[in-house]
């Protein structure tokens, strides 16, 4: 549940701190007095994209705090995110007018695609666009699928990889039938370049192993001269080994008695056994250093042959050798082009029948599942006054017929589904967005969300203005099915109907000043007393009668003995 809410110069909201409870909480107030605004900064920690535009007038950032209750379930996602675990859940975001705006879970910074798959398991807010969904079937898949279920997250996982395995199979051969005509064209060049490149053996970095050769046979005779003079000062009657060795039996013979002398018989040691190293190294070089001019000149000219290459090619020796193992490809396919369409169309049929066993898993689980949906649905929407409801989901058929039809697969599968729905006895099922008015798809929405929310390890719903285009007693229905869904989980409701306003468990009012020319809104939890007054202006309008106050406080006794 979200415990508090805090916001700073957002919008007409310069700073506001609002603590949350349980159950059902009720927002009110009059149009444009910033109702919205607090969905849309719920909707900021839940992961939807910032708009710098968001930020009030004037100031240089926005920003919005939420503290949630932290349970078992979170708490082992955050570890699997490796995000610290507190006492709280604490989500932070904030908008800057540079577009460094910042995320953190728990103190720790995040992305914002690690804060909406974290969103996923904590919160879902129902605006009134999302009652909308309901006149596009391109949505249901949306509102079918669980959030929730592991069984089903597997299946879908190995949809999503049957489906880029054979979509990745499905350009290969693609490429390959597409380009049958230009590898005859281009054969004759291909086995020219193949012939030219592979008689030089390259190897990487060959042409600064040829550099480092060439260097030194070109430098024959000073190095041999240099390595002779550094031998014989290593071989002479005082040699530099000599001078090392009596310095250090001398350090040696006092060295038990001051660490310091130890310390430098210790050093003195190292440089005398390096030193031997050395000369054996020098001696070692001196006696096998061969000169071949013959050996030079093949050096030189065949490095002159990989520079005339990496010059015709522009490319460095691996960019040569990559280059090289592409047209040898293309050359085999020139050859050898039938074979390899074959092979290729065999890996995409391959491909195709284990999408196509992973496609049907998905479709009979997502059939599986819509069996309970239905009844589900029924029994929901029959609590809110369509007592009459049948309600069926179809899915459409498909047909397995041709491997090389990509169009019926998409990202979250082949189904495309319909709701058919009859609010009346003896009217036939016909597809829900033709036959419902928006006061029936208000509550047909509220049946999908009370369904989920049964089973759901969501710990908030947030309604915004569910229950618009009904009133009377469809709109108290819809009020018990709200407070009925906020027994098991946390419940923030914006209304505008004095029968959901009634029934909650705590009722907050929200509303805005000016002051200096300027706008801010503020936000109130009431008293018994000031919710009374509340849901009579709600009943009645600006002028509050009596008749509205009595009206209102009979209506609030009712509904919160009733639950």
């Amino acid at each position: 549940m979200l415990k508090s809410l805090e916001v700073s110069n957002f919008a007409i909201i310069e700073d506001l701190h609002v603590d949350f409870f349980n159950n059902m909480n009720v927002l009110t107030g009059e149009t444009g007095a910033g109702k919205s605004l607090i969905i849309d900064s719920i909707s900021l920690l839940l992961g939807e994209r910032a708009d710098l535009d968001m930020i009030r007038y004037g100031k240089e950032k926005a920003s919005i705090k939420g503290v949630f209750q932290a349970n078992e379930y979170l708490n082992n996602i955050l570890k699997e995110m490796n995000i610290n675990i507190l006492e709280d859940i604490t989500i932070e975001r904030e908008i800057t007018n540079q577009s460094k705006n910042k995320i953190k879970i728990n103190n720790q910074a995040v992305t914002l695609q690690m804060l909406k798959d974290f969103s996923l398991n904590l919160a879902i807010i129902n605006s009134q666009n999302d009652t909308f969904k309901l006149f596009n079937k391109d949505n249901y898949l949306e509102l079918v699928d669980p959030e929730n279920d592991n069984k089903f997250n597997k299946i879908k996982n190995e949809y999503t990889l049957a489906l880029y395995d054979y979509n990745n199979k499905y350009d290969i051969y693609n490429k390959v039938l597409k380009s049958q005509n230009d590898l005859i064209k281009e054969k004759e060049y291909l086995e020219y370049s193949v012939k030219e490149i592979e008689e030089l053996n390259l190897e990487e970095d060959i042409d600064k192993n040829l550099e480092d050769k060439i260097n030194k046979l070109s430098h024959f005779d000073k190095i041999k001269t240099c390595l002779g003079e550094a031998y014989q000062y290593f071989n002479s009657d005082s040699s530099v080994s000599d001078i090392i060795y009596n310095i250090k039996s001398s350090i040696e013979g006092i060295s038990s008695y001051d660490k310091k002398y130890q310390d430098l018989s210790d050093k003195l040691n190292d440089i005398y056994y390096n030193l031997e190293d050395i000369s054996s190294d020098i001696s070692s070089d001196f006696n096998s250093l061969d000169y071949d001019e013959e050996e030079l000149n093949s050096l030189i000219e065949r490095l002159n042959d990989i520079n005339k290459l990496k010059d015709k090619y522009k490319m460095n020796i691996n960019e040569l050798i990559n280059y090289y193992n592409d047209i040898k490809l293309k050359l085999m396919m020139a050859e050898n082009y039938d074979q390899v369409l074959e092979e290729k169309k065999n890996d995409l049929i391959k491909s195709f029948e284990y999408l196509k066993k992973s496609s049907e898993e998905l479709t009979n689980y997502r059939k599986m599942i819509s069996s309970g949906i239905e009844k589900g649905i029924v029994k929901e929407v029959s609590d809110l006054g369509l007592i009459n409801t049948q309600f069926k989901i179809e899915f459409n058929d498909i047909k397995y017929d041709d491997p090389f039809n990509k169009s019926i697969f998409r990202s979250n599968g082949v189904d495309e589904l319909e709701f058919l729905i009859s609010f009346n006895k003896g009217e036939p099922l016909r597809p829900l967005y033709k036959v419902a008015s928006g006061g029936e798809m208000s509550r047909v929405m509220l049946g999908f969300r009370s369904y989920f929310s049964m089973n759901s390890k969501l710990s908030l719903i947030v309604f915004d203005e569910i229950d618009t285009g009904v009133d009377g007693e469809i709109a108290l229905k819809i009020a018990k099915k709200m407070h009925d869904i906020s027994k098991h989980m946390q419940v923030l409701c914006i209304t505008h109907l004095p029968s959901v306003a009634a029934i909650g468990d705590y009722h907050f009012h929200i509303y805005k000043e000016e002051k200096d020319e300027r706008t801010y809104t503020y936000i109130n939890l009431l008293s018994d007393e000031e919710r009374i007054k509340e849901v009579a202006s709600i009943i009645s309008g600006s002028k509050v009668s009596i008749y509205a106050l009595d009206a209102a406080k009979e209506m609030i006794g009712e509904l919160r003995h009733d639950n």
